[in-house]
């Protein structure tokens, strides 16, 4: 089966929710991040200790995510990626996974130099697969 994990930032989950369907409904199976209700960085939830694990869960289930997808798929609109997304490009690479975006850029060399390919549709990506 096609797969992909997404990787992007909270400030374009409109659209990256769009690119999602837009997969789906192109037969693959999209792992999409935990945006669409996002907790912000500095959100307090009960404890400090429940704080950090329920930040936890979210990476760990994004990783895990990035291990069981084919292809790990940055959404770097405007050329941006947040630290999140720069974690998750590093465990990409590190399994061996191809890291397709959708711009060459992320506003750093380092990241931009580990882009394996440039995709910019949904169409385009599926095609890949």
């Amino acid at each position: 089966m096609k797969s992909v994990v997404v990787c992007g930032s909270k400030r374009y989950k409109k659209e990256i929710a769009q690119f999602c369907k837009e997969l789906t409904k192109l037969g693959v199976l999209c792992f999409e991040p935990s945006i669409q209700q996002p907790i912000e960085e500095d959100a307090f939830i009960s404890s400090d200790y429940v704080t950090s694990k329920i930040f936890k869960g979210l990476t760990l289930e994004h990783f895990d995510w990035i291990r069981k997808a084919e292809v790990c798929y940055v959404y770097n609109k405007d050329d941006y990626c947040g630290v999140s997304v720069s974690m998750e490009i590093g465990y990409a690479t590190a399994l061996g996974k191809p890291v397709f975006a959708l711009s060459a850029k992320t506003g750093d060399p380092t990241r931009d130099s580990l882009i394996d390919k440039v995709v910019s549709t949904p169409k385009q990506l599926a095609a890949l697969l």
